[in-house]
């Protein structure tokens, strides 16, 4: 007689079965299926050789994402040629963001134009010149004009050319102000300077004149000695004129205290008269008696 398998060994195989998928999903999916994720779209201007689909996505070299998908504009391709946008599709990891920080959600479509306002700009960049790999850098670049397309499907952020690409026309910029350069008008003017200088340093008038200088120089030299000695000369006379000053103003404190004495006794003398004067008013005859009552 067969044997019916048991309920309980079945279970236990269907639930391990669906365990080992399970672990399986999420070992494929990198753990991405507990991560919040937000989906951005960036137009590229210019090639996006070596970009492929899950190249980095960073800010100021932090990882914050990866490329989502590379798409083809064929109908822009078709009108513009000159202008081909290549789509590329960037998927955010906002968990890590979050973890930085920082506080979005890129999936409303108002919150990205606001940080494209403050100057949000997407541009390619080379991890490795030797292999030429790529990936997509974002950042903060005020100044940059922000161009877009208004995707109707995901929120969008404006790309920048990059450095590799805006490299020569820099170069064809600076080649382009050397070519309109008068470089032989220069050397011709360089050179007349030199002569003009040249002539200048030969000129017996300007011979002349440096010996002039020295004369100059020599007299100046001269006329100062001559103040010096004469200032020598004056010391004694300075002296003197002082000592004298100092005598004479002896003298006169002198003459004045002599000058006070007298006017003090002729004050006395005349206090006296006027006493006697007042006293042979009223008695003349006291003259007589010798001013005896």
């Amino acid at each position: 007689m067969s044997k019916h398998a048991s309920p309980a060994a079945i279970g236990a195989f269907v639930l391990t079965a669906f365990a080992l998928v399970v672990i399986t999903v999420l070992i494929l999916s990198g753990g991405r299926l507990f991560r919040h994720t937000a989906r951005v779209i960036v137009y590229f201007d210019s090639s996006v050789a070596g970009l492929r689909v899950g190249a980095p996505v960073k800010f100021r070299g932090i990882d914050i994402g990866t490329v989502k998908d590379l798409r083809i504009n064929m109908t822009g391709a078709a009108r513009d040629p000159q202008h081909v946008l290549i789509p590329v599709l960037l998927e955010i990891d906002e968990g890590r963001l979050s973890s930085q920080g920082v506080r979005v959600d890129l999936d409303d479509r108002k919150e990205v134009q606001r940080l494209v306002d403050q100057g949000l700009r997407a541009q390619l960049a080379t991890e490795s010149l030797v292999t030429g790999v790529r990936y997509v850098e974002l950042d903060i670049k005020p100044r940059a004009p922000a161009r877009l397309l208004h995707d109707r499907r995901y929120p969008e952020i404006p790309s920048v050319p990059s450095l590799t690409e805006t490299l020569p026309d820099k170069v064809d910029q600076i080649l382009t102000k050397l070519a309109e350069v008068d470089v032989a008008g220069l050397a011709r003017s360089m050179r007349a300077t030199v002569d003009d200088a040249d002539q200048l340093v030969r000129s017996p008038h300007l011979a002349r004149a440096v010996a002039s200088l020295d004369k100059i120089t020599a007299d100046i030299d001269r006329t100062v000695n001559q103040f010096a000695t004469a200032a020598q000369d004056l010391r004694p006379a300075i002296a003197d004129a002082k000592d004298t000053v100092t005598s004479a103003r002896k003298t006169t404190e002198r003459l004045s205290s002599q000058l006070d004495t007298t006017l003090h006794d002729v004050g006395d003398a005349a206090r006296s008269l006027r006493r006697l004067a007042d006293q042979l008013g009223r008695d003349p005859g006291a003259l007589l008696r010798g001013g005896k009552q």
